[in-house]
């Protein structure tokens, strides 16, 4: 029925369970409709379903799960708890639901599989216990049995007997749910393009279904994606979207989360001040609800926002409450006991330092890690610079940095290589040896593309500006002032007048002396690098609190090729057809001028070209091959794993001549490292084939 243009009848939260009610409870149910509008909160539906349950002599499990599911989705834990008919296993359910929220997770495994092995349960209630277990192992970071409990759920409902029709909504329901629980557990694993094909048609089958609190919750989950891309606009846009419906069922849980990720959009975008307020207004709500994983984050983002301010000790405080609660969740939470260490080692706590450093060495004999295995050769190389043992430090940098590109480590790969910096200058004030500033330029040039993509202007700036000075005191005065040119562009169309007009004067002071060597005697490239440290060590610092980002970077298609123009191996992803085989060797034949000038510098460099719908990752080497990438999208994730590749492939006996037949030593050599590099993702190919 419409009235006006409002559709009349129950929300279609609960109007998809009104087929399975008992025959009895849909007609007495069907005289109330008239009452509601589709539209209506879920909080005035739920006063209504208590009302109508506490007048059924024996309501149905359908029907008491129903209930659970409304009082669980506007956060009534309160009614939840004190069900009056909560004896029975359709309404605990989502009393386990409720044990989860509050990080009760071993008890709520426990629970949830025992209701799993009832004999004849319905399989509705079967997979969403399933669902609980899944979660209550994501929760504790115990990442494989998580995937295998939603791998069951999926194979489970696509394979067992077939259900009613009237049971297929329902079943939509529980399996959207499982959606979203697999996108947190793959957020950091899997390709950010295939998460989000993954999140629109979880998104499409949620609006087909009609339900908001499901439309919401991948609205929010594409926000978080977007984020995590540095694509801050789209991210707002869509939690926007996600406030306005958790908004009308009345929400409270999920609408509290949409309002975290705002005041985290806040911290990225550098309002401190508006998202310091967001978060301290959360704190007191995910309280109330109990909520102690979230609260335990909220407290955390307070830490992160320290951080930002340089209030390490404020952070320390902060960090400490929030893994006081993690440990009573027992949650694995290594990564930010892992930044915890760092507070204490930039406040030169280094007792606390040491002794955080052992125990996260010991938690990850029991429970390996590559990443934090990363974090702490990374934290190693900090506390040997704390000790002025450079020599060291740069063994264990490197350390870190090799397990961070290997696994996709995006932003840890970054905060090695910003430190790598930090450190190469201050040995630079000590020793003046300049091979020290070729190091710190790679380094540079390594690092910009990363601040890049996260838009992330001032920063790149800053190391345009050091660029500048480096390649000035290296007196390659054209790109020292192509370098401050750089800065100054980025400056003038982000709307940054003050630092515009900084990078102005360098330029002004460069160009009244340029190319006279004169230009020795500007202050700003003489004076030791003690501010440009302290610029960088602002900047650098902004990253600690994030958490990694375990990107896949896995191009469409890799080649090694030979300075001739001629591939000595190529590769494609698995079960990826290449439709076109002339399209990356045309593509080879087009740039190959463009590949010899490359190699005549004699030195190894990257660039990245737009060619069609693909990104083109290429790196020379000087032995006289180049690592070549076709990807979707270009990423500095993906280009760390290229350039990790093509310094391995250096060590390689790779032939100067070269005219079609590999080795049999050296192809499996090649295979090897790529293997080690990109896993089962990408496999030998004989469809890229170049005739010259």
């Amino acid at each position: 029925m419409n009235e006006r243009g409002i559709m009349v009848g129950f929300p279609r939260e609960f109007s998809i369970y009104l087929p399975i009610l008992d025959v009895t409870e849909q007609e007495e149910l069907k005289r109330y409709q008239e009452d509601f509008r589709v539209g209506d909160s879920l909080v005035k539906l739920s006063k209504f379903l208590l009302d109508f349950v506490e007048k059924q002599k024996t309501p149905s499990a359908n029907l008491l799960f129903s209930i659970g599911k409304i009082l669980f989705s506007i956060s009534d834990y309160a009614s939840l708890e004190n069900f009056s008919l909560n004896n029975h296993y359709s309404i605990k359910l989502w009393q386990i639901r409720l044990l989860l929220e509050k990080g009760m997770n071993e008890v709520a495994i426990r629970l949830a599989s025992e209701i799993k092995d009832i004999e004849d349960i319905s399989p509705l209630f079967r997979l969403h216990a399933i669902r609980s277990i899944a979660f209550g192992y994501l929760n504790l970071g115990n990442y494989e049995q998580c995937r295998i409990n939603l791998n069951t759920l999926f194979e489970e409902a696509f394979t067992s007997q077939k259900l009613p029709t009237e049971q297929k909504q329902v079943l939509n329901d529980i399996l959207l749910d499982g959606h979203a629980d697999n996108f947190l557990l793959n957020r950091y694993v899997e390709e950010k393009i295939k998460l989000e094909n993954k999140i629109n048609l979880a998104l499409h089958i949620a609006t087909d279904l009609g339900e908001r609190n499901h439309i919401g919750k991948f609205c929010y989950l594409l926000a978080l994606l977007n984020r995590d891309s540095g694509k801050i606009e789209e991210s707002l846009i869509m939690t926007e979207k996600a406030k306005s419906l958790f908004e009308s069922t009345g929400n409270q849980l999920f609408l509290a989360a949409v309002r975290g990720n705002i005041a985290t959009l806040n911290v990225v975008t550098g309002n401190l001040d508006s998202a310091e307020k967001e978060f301290t207004d959360l704190l007191d709500i995910f309280k109330d609800l109990e909520a102690n994983r979230y609260l335990a984050l909220t407290i955390k983002c307070l830490g992160d926002i320290a951080i930002e301010r340089g209030l390490f000790e404020d952070a320390i405080e902060k960090y400490e409450e929030a893994l006081k609660i993690i440990e009573k969740l027992n949650m694995k939470e290594t990564y930010h006991y892992c930044t915890l260490a760092e507070l204490y080692l930039q406040s030169n706590r280094l007792t606390d330092f040491e002794i955080f450093l052992n125990s996260i060495e010991e938690e990850i004999r029991t429970n390996p890690s590559p990443v934090i295995e990363s974090y702490i050769f990374f934290l190693k190389g900090m506390y040997s610079v704390k000790k002025l043992n450079y020599g060291k430090a740069v063994e264990e940098f490197s350390k870190a940095l090799d397990i961070a590109d290997r696994h996709g480590s995006g932003e840890l790969s970054a905060k090695i290589l910003m430190n790598l910096v930090l450190m190469n200058l201050e040995n630079y004030d000590l020793e003046k040896d300049k091979k020290i500033l070729g190091l710190t330029l790679n380094n540079l040039n390594d690092l910009i593309p990363y601040f890049s993509e996260n838009k992330l202007v001032k920063e790149q700036v800053a190391l345009y500006l050091l660029q500048g000075k480096i390649l000035a005191l290296q007196e390659n005065y054209t790109r020292s002032f192509n370098r401050l040119q750089k800065a100054k562009e980025l400056a003038s169309e982000n709307n940054l007048p003050q630092l515009q007009q900084l990078v102005e004067g360098k330029i002004e002071q460069i160009n009244l002396l340029f190319p006279i060597e004169a230009v020795k005697e500007i202050d700003w490239v003489n004076e030791p690098f003690r501010k440009d440290i302290a610029t960088l060590e602002e900047v650098g610092l902004r990253h600690m609190q994030k958490s990694y980002v375990d990107f896949d970077a896995s191009p469409l298609a890799l080649i090694i090729l030979h300075r001739s123009g001629i591939p000595l191996r190529s590769y494609v992803i698995l079960k990826r057809a290449v439709k076109d085989q002339l399209l990356f060797g045309g593509f080879i034949v087009a740039v190959r001028d463009m590949l010899t000038e490359l190699f005549e510098e004699q030195k190894s460099q990257m660039l990245c070209i737009t060619y069609g719908n693909h990104k083109i990752i290429i790196e020379a080497h000087p032995k006289g091959f180049s690592s070549v990438a076709v990807s979707a999208l270009d990423s500095f994730s993906l280009r760390r794993k290229i350039h990790q590749l093509t310094d391995k492939l250096s060590q390689i006996d790779i032939p100067r001549q070269f005219f079609g037949e590999l080795s049999e030593e050296v192809s499996n050599a090649i295979d090897t490292e790529v293997q080690e590099l990109f896993g089962p993702h990408l496999v030998l190919s004989n469809a890229i084939k170049v005739d010259f």
